[in-house]
């Protein structure tokens, strides 16, 4: 066990490192996490559920984070099975960040790329920080022996709110680099604009401004979608709303009397930003699919 700062890093062995993910609409069917819990500590996450799988307080997912040494060890033997289908794209990750700030300490993250070229697995990696900027060598191999997506993930423009609500993460700006370096570098690269905070985030303008950002910085598609709720996320935005945004505290109540956005309200601003996705032209969404690509060789 280490810690820096308040966070405590706990070292700990997997059996496994692949776990499947059974939803029909998603450009994937399996994830890996390089780690458990996430420092990004964003306001809106919705996985910090996940800690009770251990036993763990669900306010220690930002601050307790699991590091899998042996991670890149356990995906090795897993994608050397001969059931295994290396055309299966792989989410790294589905849970936490692979790029959070554990990783420029302990590197699991680089390993396990490695084992992803050394198998040419078709594979998906979904972060929100420009570290993933020092594996580009890696990455470009990856690319070009095999199938690889790049998802960032921008929700906003406005680097005030993104102080707010992602504390930890990169910098917008930041992260608009690594979208540019990226495609720069031949790599499919989407942006996912999730999420976007009803009255704060989603106003027309607000939602063209990011689209054509996205578009002019290489983004080969964008995805956007409303603020939904998860466990303690709904607690954790309700307590933001109110210090940041008062005013809207009973808009809010309206808008979110289940876990997600009202319908109608969502159905709006997601009909104004698929018209603004296909005026920039980011929405190439055959490349987010391994097995679209194959079927056109």
């Amino acid at each position: 066990m280490e810690k820096t700062g308040n966070t405590i890093y706990e070292h700990t062995q997997v059996k496994k490192i692949l776990h499947c993910v059974n939803v029909w609409f998603l450009p994937f069917r399996w994830g890996v996490n390089t780690y458990r819990g996430c420092e990004h500590n964003c306001t809106y996450c919705n996985a910090r559920y996940t800690h009770e799988y251990l036993g763990l307080p669900t306010g220690e997912f930002a601050y307790k984070i699991m590091v899998k040494d042996n991670a890149a060890e356990a995906l090795d033997k897993e994608l050397s099975r001969e059931k295994w289908n290396k055309k299966w794209t792989v989410n790294m990750a589905t849970v936490t960040d692979p790029y959070q700030p554990a990783e420029r300490k302990f590197k699991i993250t680089r390993e396990v790329l490695k084992v992803f070229l050394k198998h040419h697995n078709a594979l998906m990696v979904t972060t929100k920080s420009d570290l993933i900027l020092r594996d580009l060598d890696i990455l470009t191999n990856i690319a070009k022996t095999g199938f690889l997506n790049v998802v960032i993930t921008i929700p906003i423009l406005d680097e005030d709110l993104r102080k707010k609500i992602e504390p930890k993460a990169a910098s917008i700006q930041k992260r608009l680099e690594a979208v540019q370096k990226i495609h720069d570098a031949g790599i499919t690269v989407g942006v996912t604009s999730i999420p976007l905070f009803p009255y704060i985030s989603d106003s027309e303008d607000d939602v063209e401004k990011l689209v054509k950002t996205l578009s002019e910085n290489g983004a080969d598609y964008v995805i956007l979608d409303m603020l939904n709720f998860r466990e303690e996320a709904r607690d954790r935005v309700m307590e933001f709303i109110k210090n940041y945004y008062p005013d809207l505290i009973s808009k809010y109540g309206e808008l979110y009397k289940t876990n997600y956005c009202d319908k109608e309200y969502a159905k709006v601003v997601r009909k104004h930003a698929n018209k603004l996705i296909k005026k920039y032209g980011v929405d190439n969404y055959d490349k987010m699919f391994s097995y679209r690509k194959n079927s056109k060789k």
